[in-house]
């Protein structure tokens, strides 16, 4: 498929515009000036195709767009701006919600930017969550959506935290607002069944998500003698995110993540606490 450049097209004029206007206007005002023709160029007649950049995409049909945007960038060729928010524009249908099943890093992530929160993407986000297949990269991108809609995939998410990926699970599950059985069973479980290692993330969601019914065993665990800096201060700050105090001092000098902050941070540590035997 013979594709059009638009990008270099307008690169080259606006190079012919800066090097003969280059000490017109600061470096801002020159980004804002090329954002602005950039713009422009959108709705400016070509004769080549006798149309605008816009014109050209909007007249594809759904499936071409989807097509034309696979090769942009199989042949490596910049993805013009005017693609995307035409695709944007047309919504979830069908063939774009189909590129999240692509095995290309690159086109998935693409399919993720341009369907955002679209409620059809939602079960095949989850599905991949759940996947080998994907990098961090996409399921964090994926967590990051379905994290500002978590009441709308529980019933999708909670089968995933009993898999490799609960993290992520745990992670969408602990935004809820809305009170669920299932999510408070699901985050306590995996906090009370953990290893310590995981305990300082899995105590941050119960803070995230707010049900003081967990105070008594962040209580329990806080005050275990075995326990380290990192995971005493999580806890801590769970505990007092939860309405909970705890003021009874220990002693971390001999632990080692808490010489390294305190090296660190010259003498205080990531809380703004002065350096002492007995710490808070």
């Amino acid at each position: 498929m013979k594709l059009i450049d638009f990008d270099e097209k307008f690169n080259k004029k606006m190079a012919q515009m800066l090097e003969k206007h280059a000490g017109e206007r600061t470096e801002e005002e020159w980004e804002n000036a090329i954002a602005e023709a950039y713009a422009t160029f959108g709705d400016t007649f070509m004769g080549a195709i006798g149309k605008t950049p816009r014109q050209y995409f909007a007249e594809m049909s759904d499936a071409c767009l989807v097509e034309v945007l696979k090769e942009y960038l199989l042949q490596d060729i910049s993805v013009p701006d005017f693609l995307c928010e035409e695709i944007t524009a047309r919504g979830e249908f069908a063939e774009l919600v189909a590129l999240l099943s692509e095995t290309d890093e690159q086109l998935i992530m693409y399919a993720i930017n341009l369907l955002g929160a679209a409620k059809k993407a939602f079960p095949r986000y989850c599905e991949m969550l759940s996947q080998e297949d994907y990098d961090e990269h996409i399921k964090d991108a994926i967590a990051d959506i379905l994290k500002e809609h978590a009441d709308e995939v529980v019933g999708k998410v909670l089968p995933l935290t009993e898999g490799e990926n609960r993290a992520y699970a745990l992670e969408i599950l602990s935004k809820c607002r809305k009170r669920d059985e299932r999510v408070y069973a699901a985050l306590r479980g995996a906090f009370c069944s953990g290893e310590d290692k995981d305990l300082p993330l899995y105590a941050g969601y119960l803070a995230s998500y707010g049900d003081e019914r967990i105070l008594p065993d962040l209580y329990r665990t806080i005050e275990r003698e075995d326990i380290d800096y990192v995971l005493f201060q999580e806890l801590k700050f769970a505990i007092e995110a939860l309405g909970g105090e705890y003021e009874k001092e220990r002693d971390f000098s001999q632990d080692k993540a808490y010489q390294k902050i305190m090296q660190a941070g010259g003498g205080t540590d990531i809380f703004g606490a002065k350096k002492n035997k007995n710490t808070k």
